[in-house]
């Protein structure tokens, strides 16, 4: 195992490292094409987000984002690109539409992009650097960083919340329903700064993916904002260490899905010291009796819950709180797939089996 602090073999170690100097670059660069998106979107009388995978996650973030800062009042939805083509709705003049893609290339989420354009709705492209001209066409279109070497993306996810955190703050503040602007764009503001703090989880959480990597099925839960962390944390395992990993919602998994774990499982848990909280600490006692190894992802200043390993990161607000969250997620899929031998960058394309296989969904 290549040691901490040493050259890393995979591309996906560069990107988790550069996403506090990447997130900073898009609050700077991208502000004011931001602002003037955010207060077209605001006029409109529905806001819809779309995205496939990470994208997809992220996009679920920009609609928290606009709830948390609403004080519930804006509702966003949030659509799977493939669903929104083939299973379309009713758009038109007074709908906007955000699309998520990491490399803008020709895929649904162009086609919803184009489905949108054609129905008359506002379009927001939230992309990379340098990515396929199919989100050029947008009616605004905010570039996040350059495009990950890796498949297993990070700085790409984080940058994009980044772009929809700061557009959720203006929206807000243009229909009058976010609360003091200029302490939500402070608290962004000073998110960088906490997320090259959590990097320092990185050594701890080496030593975690040595056991963790072991067991054939890792669980992630987490509520509100940290749903997303869930999620994309069991997206980011699979995807680099190739072990059956899934993400839910805290209350989701204790309805039937916590039936089928056994002690061989292991379990991530995402606190915040928000709302979901408490029920997050019943979750953990209760995985406990059945024997699963048990990290949790803790804010500073929260007590320790229930749980074999407690990974400590920056307390920021909660509706931020993935940023920080997100980067022990990300370091224990990376050193999962150092222990376990595998390429966290490339898909699979060294498995012949596995290229032939994505002959069959390549767009």
């Amino acid at each position: 195992m290549p040691g901490l602090g040493a050259a890393h073999p995979f591309h996906m170690y560069e990107g988790i490292r550069q996403q506090p100097d990447r997130v900073s670059r898009v609050l700077q660069n991208q502000r004011e094409l931001v602002e003037r998106a955010a207060f077209a979107v605001a006029s409109r009388k529905r806001i819809l987000l779309a995205g496939i995978g990470t994208s997809f996650h992220a996009a679920h973030y920009g609609e928290q984002c606009l709830r948390a800062l609403s004080g519930g009042r804006i509702h966003a939805g949030v659509e799977q690109s493939f669903e929104l083509v083939n299973y379309p709705l009713a758009l038109g003049a007074d709908d906007a539409m955000i699309l998520v893609s990491h490399r803008g290339a020709r895929n649904f989420s162009v086609e919803a992009l184009h489905l949108a354009q054609t129905s008359g709705a506002l379009t927001i492209a939230v992309t990379g650097e340098l990515g396929g001209e199919g989100m050029g066409s947008a009616d605004f279109l905010i570039k996040t960083c350059e495009q990950e070497v890796s498949n297993a993306h990070s700085k790409s996810f984080t940058t994009a919340m980044a772009a929809l955190a700061l557009l959720a703050i203006h929206v807000a503040r243009a229909r009058n329903q976010g609360g003091d602007a200029a302490l939500h764009l402070s608290a962004l503001a000073a998110i960088p700064a906490a997320m090259e703090k959590a990097l320092a989880v990185e050594e701890q959480v080496a030593g975690i993916a040595r056991m963790v990597a072991l067991r054939p099925r890792i669980i992630f839960t987490g509520a509100g904002p940290n749903w997303v962390t869930a999620r994309e944390g069991a997206l980011k395992v699979k995807e680099s260490a190739f072990v059956a990993s899934e993400g839910f919602e805290t209350e989701q998994f204790l309805h039937g899905p916590n039936l089928e774990v056994d002690g061989r499982a292991a379990m991530v848990s995402v606190l915040s010291g928000g709302a979901g909280d408490p029920r997050m600490i019943s979750l953990l006692r209760a995985v406990g009796e059945i024997g699963l190894l048990r990290v949790a992802v803790v804010p500073e200043g929260i007590e320790p819950p229930p749980a074999e390993h407690v990974v400590r990161v920056p307390r920021v607000p909660e509706w931020l709180s993935p940023f920080v969250t997100l980067i022990p997620v990300q370091w224990l899929a990376y050193w999962m797939a150092v222990e376990r031998g595998t390429n966290p960058d490339n898909e699979r394309k060294e498995d012949p089996r596995h290229a032939r296989s994505r002959e069959y969904f390549r767009l």
